[in-house]
């Protein structure tokens, strides 16, 4: 059922995440996306320009820590995630966030293409796609 409400985005990014993620284990998850659910974001905007107003539904469903919060829900780990979005450094700046923490971390990134509307504005465009990584950091 849960799966039937994700984004493309998001399904890859969960896809990817159960890929690595340990089952059973309570690690921490780091997302990162340059835009998120930019695509919803769009369609959002548009309705609120046509109509005045936006589906609740639709707006839960666009917020950047959608993905990991699903994530963590299907899995029931309660260790913390972290959702991380920083434009064109939004990898690097995941990468520094999961390699901060101590032990294991599941660290995915995760785009969908960029919407047609925003592509003089954004820079290089993306094509949709998604990584995972199980990440073992070494304390000091």
């Amino acid at each position: 059922m849960e799966r039937r409400r994700l984004t493309g985005v998001e399904r890859a990014a969960i896809s990817v995440a159960h890929k690595v993620y340990p089952e059973g284990d309570e690690i921490p998850v780091v997302f990162a996306s340059r835009w998120g659910e930019i695509g919803t974001t769009v369609k959002l905007m548009r309705q609120c320009h046509d109509d005045g107003e936006m589906s609740p539904a639709g707006f839960a469903a666009s917020v950047h820590n959608a993905a990991p919060g699903v994530f963590s829900l299907l899995t029931k780990n309660r260790a913390p995630y972290t959702a991380i979005a920083a434009r064109s450094r939004s990898r690097e700046m995941g990468w520094l966030e999961a390699t901060s923490m101590k032990g294991r971390v599941v660290f995915v990134y995760a785009e969908e293409d960029t919407p047609e509307f925003y592509r003089p504005k954004f820079g290089e465009p993306e094509t949709a796609h998604a990584e995972a990584f199980l990440l073992e950091v070494g304390g000091a």
